[in-house]
């Protein structure tokens, strides 16, 4: 009785103290040199860069009017929002909307109904790698635990070329060009360089502080831990956990992690902090451990503490055996679907990655609008396009995936729309010893890290009809393919959905079809459908 006291308590505050917040985005370029070493063009918000961050309460309608004052289309991401009944405002272009194009607009009404770490970004293409990402912090009516203060910790993995130029050479038909070396440079807070005062996170003394780790990267792992001090962690992927103790923190792009980091109890010493990347793009091409350490300042002046002799250790951070704080059991399964992750060089001469040798192609028409538009239809997997690797789940299906990664590449998979269960891990020549497996409650996250010649194994129940992508987040392994769509209970989204009249414009302005199949044609009618790329025999 007393929990449920609690929880109608937690409502009530909650739904008392919403609020609209209302944000107008001028998504434009500007300039900016953020680690002094090479000033570049990217996307800022209002003609500034970085774009600013968004702070929300659980319960709030989250406003965002977006105008593009780009040349080119864009859309935003609330990465780890489950958008329950607004999947149109998912912000994946070609798959829940058209994208915004330039000189138009887009209001995205999300309504916020988790709590936790995320962080807002681009879904039209690789952009967000331009610059066009934030940080989302969601705060609950009632916290599990308590600390003094909170500081975001944005790490990224920064490239001082275009999105669009690593693109291009990364699919290149010419191996020279393909595999021609680059690397990123580490950020924190959108600073980086040199300069440690621009990276520099300040501590008081005997304070607790909850450090919200995201890596917001376009590629590559970040390594995250500071000499001499333990942390213990408290939210994984906007869940919150029981603590687990750990010297170190591995995040691959797209996961958010919180710490809680108790400060010592004087200021006599600063510390090092260490925000290193490891890049694994591709075979070849900038795999590298790219180290980057900056101040953790107690007082300025302070003798920094040799850190010659590290004292954090770099293993694997394990998740499978964090315990959520909301306790639920793993779902039986009504539907299995294994997944092989390769990378080859397919028939078009290009490097692609593959789900089951398929690699993906976002349709000509947005997905969501077929599954509007095809009637009965739309419970044909074929309608929405070979090349968009359809799936299609019922009603409250539970969904068993099994991921196994037989690429020399880590691969940091996000799930849309939900959160999974996360099951088991392992290595896929089955070495005991590599076996881990989750208790009674297992973990539940929106994205994991599949190591190289490893498999993971979860699950997730089709609780939220819509249309939503599975895909890799390392962007540039997405933009070559390694993604899929789940088109989920198609009669209830249409039965559900009812499209903002800005959804249909915008499709119109970038002369995109409002109805149809994957081809803007009527029902099955796919003339000449191109079901390749496909892998060539020995590569």
């Amino acid at each position: 009785m007393k929990t449920l006291v609690f929880g109608l308590l937690i409502f009530f505050c909650t739904c008392v103290s919403a609020k609209r917040v209302e944000l107008n985005w001028n998504i434009t370029y500007t300039f900016a040199n953020p680690d002094g070493m090479n000033e570049r063009r990217v996307i800022g918000v209002n003609g500034k860069w970085p774009p600013p961050i968004i702070e929300v309460d659980q319960g709030d309608q989250l406003v965002i009017n977006a105008f593009n004052s780009l040349d080119e289309g864009t859309s935003l991401h609330a990465h780890g929002f489950f958008q329950r009944g607004t999947n149109y405002y998912d912000g994946a272009a070609s798959v829940t909307e058209c994208g915004i194009p330039p000189n138009s607009s887009y209001t995205y009404e999300m309504q916020v109904t988790q709590s936790g770490t995320f962080w807002l970004h681009s879904h039209y293409m690789a952009q967000y790698v331009d610059g066009l990402r934030t940080p989302l912090i969601v705060h609950p009516a009632e916290e599990y635990y308590q600390y003094d203060e909170e500081i975001i910790v944005m790490l990224e993995a920064w490239y001082h070329r275009k999105s669009k130029d690593i693109y291009d050479q990364l699919l290149s038909t010419s191996e020279e060009i393909r595999n021609a070396p680059f690397r990123p440079y580490m950020l924190v807070n959108s600073r980086g360089g040199e300069d440690l005062n621009q990276t520099t996170i300040r501590f008081e003394p005997g304070k607790t502080y909850r450090l919200r780790l995201i890596n917001v990267s376009g590629t590559g792992m970040v390594r995250f831990g500071i000499e001499n001090h333990k942390m213990d962690v408290i939210e994984v992927d906007g869940v919150d956990t029981e603590i687990k103790s750990v010297n170190s923190m591995q995040l691959s792009v797209g996961q958010r992690a919180s710490v809680l980091v108790t400060a010592k109890d004087n200021d006599k010493f600063n510390y090092a902090y260490h925000a290193d990347i490891f890049t694994d793009i591709q075979s070849g091409v900038a795999r590298a451990d790219l180290p980057f350490s900056s101040i953790i300042e107690y007082s300025q002046g302070a003798q920094l503490v040799n850190n010659t002799n590290s004292t954090v250790d770099w293993d694997f951070f394990q998740d499978v055996d964090l315990i959520p704080m909301e306790k639920l059991p793993l779902p039986s399964v009504h539907k299995w679907i294994p997944l092989e992750v390769h990378t080859s060089i397919f028939d078009d001469r290009r490097e692609h990655l593959a789900f089951n040798n398929r690699t993906y192609e976002t349709p000509l028409v947005p997905t969501l609008t077929t599954a509007l538009t095809t009637g009965y239809q739309a419970y044909f997997s074929d309608i929405y396009g070979f090349k968009s690797h359809p799936i299609i789940l019922d009603p409250m299906e539970n969904v068993e995936i099994a991921i196994f990664n037989k690429d020399i590449n880590s691969h940091p998979f996000h799930l849309h729309g939900h959160n999974f269960f996360l099951k088991e891990r392992g290595s896929l020549d089955h070495n005991p010893a590599n076996l881990t497996q989750a208790g009674k409650y297992p973990i539940r996250r929106d994205t994991i890290t599949v190591p190289p010649l490893s498999y993971a194994i979860i699950r997730f129940i089709a609780d939220n009809p819509g249309i939503w992508l599975f895909h890799c987040h390392m962007q540039f392994h997405n933009e070559q393919g390694l993604a899929l769509t789940f088109i989920e209970a198609p009669f209830q989204i249409i039965n559900s959905t009812k499209l903002p009249a800005q959804y249909k414009n915008n499709c119109d302005l970038m002369g995109i079809p409002n109805e149809g199949n994957a081809m803007g044609r009527k029902g099955l009618d796919l003339p000449n459908e191109s079901r390749g790329p496909f892998p060539l025999e020995g590569f």
